[in-house]
């Protein structure tokens, strides 16, 4: 069976990947709140912080509705004008002394943690769809989720709590972790402010959004993505909590939640979402712009996360309603996203008609390896029928000896030849409510299967393994430098302009210097295993 990898790691829009596509490979970091910097993470403050803490003083929502530990620094209970003033003065160098609440802070009485936050951070990328068209999309940086670190009883049914009489007399109310002899917690969220469903306005209840639209907890700002010609806006909002865990001293965590991803249709290919501050603005987190499109166009507004490629985004800077294309929005479930690497073996049959009858799953069909699908060439059973050498794909084998110099004798998923195509998008008792890749992914007593819906449908089957078509759709083929390249097609290729990775490109074509987009850089495509 082909292997698709999906390594993923939290970040705040690995997520925002569409029904039918798989999720991404990106990268992420966990920073716990620090005094005086409610919205930054580095070694001082920054204005933003400060903008934040005023905002907060004079009756906004912001973080400091939940992150007031780092906002009160002066420790005078509250949040108000006089903190963000300190803070500002720390952001500017005046030698001024932060002095946040100690019982929230690192202190022999109380915990070093309470609450921390999940960061995009540069390098982080979404791998969306089967065909390798948009694979490698850059992720906006700085865009963050906030959580708090679970508190549990210290009785035998270790049931969570906020203080120590929620856990009967005699019990205590004790952290999961204190963040310095125990790193390692367990987290709930997503606590940052709320926001409302279209308008994206900051909302603390429903009341405070315009009528019928609900006060939502969003998975970070607007998304801009741009690929195969076709730009898009994606907003994210939580569909169920975040919960999971994290370790404040490594980094490392595993979570789960379920999302609601609404795609728009872009406003053209350069410029997908409205933007807070174009590329060449040089926008960074917290930084004053106006909106460029979109609804709220010329309006003042704050960058929320950046683009390296299309600029900054912004809660204050929504889509257009009319461009949004999939209603509701489309689910995308995480039973687990995770820092560590973690993959799911393909095991359904393939929509399209070309690649049913060779699958096992598929009644009638008579499989067969899939580098042999002439008339000829027997069928197979399993993907020990299609023994191949780990360096050389294209030599069968059924021992090691008959590999020297080019790997071992082996069968997928450690060479690319399977019995059989599949694929690894399917649904719920085909509910494009439930997306899954296995049974597992189910409610009890229901089966993963192939999506029936048209191709307009969010429950639309997956077609093809991958898009390698060249290469008879193996993805993984290539050798370089005597090792095996995973997740590549052998020979099929693209192009992209390399500053504008967005625009299509073909060997000896002037498209990227004609779009001031750099130069025509040929790949092999991006392919899942």
């Amino acid at each position: 069976m082909t292997k698709p990898s999906i390594s993923s790691v939290v970040t705040s829009l690995l997520i925002s990947s569409l029904v039918m596509l798989a999720p991404a490979a990106a990268t992420a970091q966990i920073t716990i709140t620090k005094c005086g910097q409610p919205l930054s993470t580095g070694a001082n403050p920054t204005t933003g912080d400060a903008l934040l803490v005023l905002k907060s003083a004079v009756g906004q929502p912001t973080n400091c509705d939940t992150k007031e530990c780092a906002c009160d620094v002066n420790n005078a209970g509250g949040t108000t004008t006089a903190d963000a003033l300190i803070i500002l003065k720390k952001a500017v160098g005046q030698p001024v002394t932060l002095n946040c609440p100690p019982a929230c802070f690192n202190t022999p009485t109380g915990p070093a943690c309470t609450s921390g936050e999940f960061q995009s951070r540069t390098g982080s990328d979404l791998d969306s769809g089967w065909t390798g068209v948009a694979h490698n999309s850059d992720l906006i940086l700085g865009a963050s989720i906030t959580f708090d670190t679970v508190r549990r009883c210290s009785n035998g049914e270790h049931a969570v709590c906020e203080v120590d009489a929620d856990c009967g007399s005699g019990n205590d109310c004790v952290p999961t972790c204190d963040c310095n002899s125990d790193t390692s917690c367990e987290i709930t969220g997503p606590t940052q402010p709320k926001n409302c469903f279209n308008s994206l306005s900051s909302c603390t209840v429903n009341a405070d959004c315009p009528s019928g639209q609900p006060c939502v907890f969003m998975f970070g700002p607007p998304l801009p993505l741009s690929s195969g010609g076709t730009p898009v806006c994606v907003i994210s909002t939580f569909a169920s909590a975040l919960t999971g865990t994290a370790d404040s001293s490594t980094g490392e965590a595993n979570t789960s939640a379920n999302l609601r991803s609404r795609v728009y249709l872009g406003i053209q290919l350069d410029k997908p979402c409205p933007t807070c501050g174009t590329v060449d603005d040089g926008p960074t987190v917290g930084a004053q712009f106006t909106c460029g499109g979109g609804p709220n166009d010329g309006q003042p507004c704050t960058t929320n996360g950046v683009s390296p490629v299309f600029g900054g985004t912004s809660f204050d800077c929504p889509p257009s309603i009319g461009d949004n294309v999939s209603g509701a929005g489309l689910a995308i479930r995480f039973a687990e996203v995770t820092t560590g690497t973690s993959s799911k073996t393909a095991q359904l049959p393939c929509g399209n008609s070309s690649f049913k009858p060779n699958n096992p799953l598929t009644p009638g069909s008579t499989p067969k390896c899939i580098d042999k699908v002439a008339a000829g060439d027997p069928v197979c059973a399993t993907n020990a029928d299609c023994k191949r050498c780990t360096l050389d794909p294209a030599t069968a084998c059924t021992s090691n000896t008959q590999c020297t110099g080019k790997g071992t004798c082996a069968e997928a998923p450690d060479q690319p030849i399977t019995c059989g195509y599949w694929c690894n998008c399917g649904f719920c008792n085909d509910n494009p409510d439930l997306p899954c890749f296995e049974n597992g992914d189910c409610p009890s007593g229901q089966t993963c299967k192939v999506g029936t819906g048209g191709e307009q449908s969010q429950n639309f089957a997956q077609q093809k393994p991958n898009d390698c078509s060249k290469d008879k759709n193996i993805c993984g083929g290539s050798v370089v430098n005597g090792e095996r390249v995973e997740e590549a097609c052998a020979t099929t290729t693209q192009g992209e302009c390399s500053t504008k990775p967005y625009l299509n490109c073909a060997a000896g074509s002037t498209t990227c210097q004609d779009n001031d987009g750099g130069v025509c850089e040929i790949s092999n495509r991006p392919c899942f295993e």
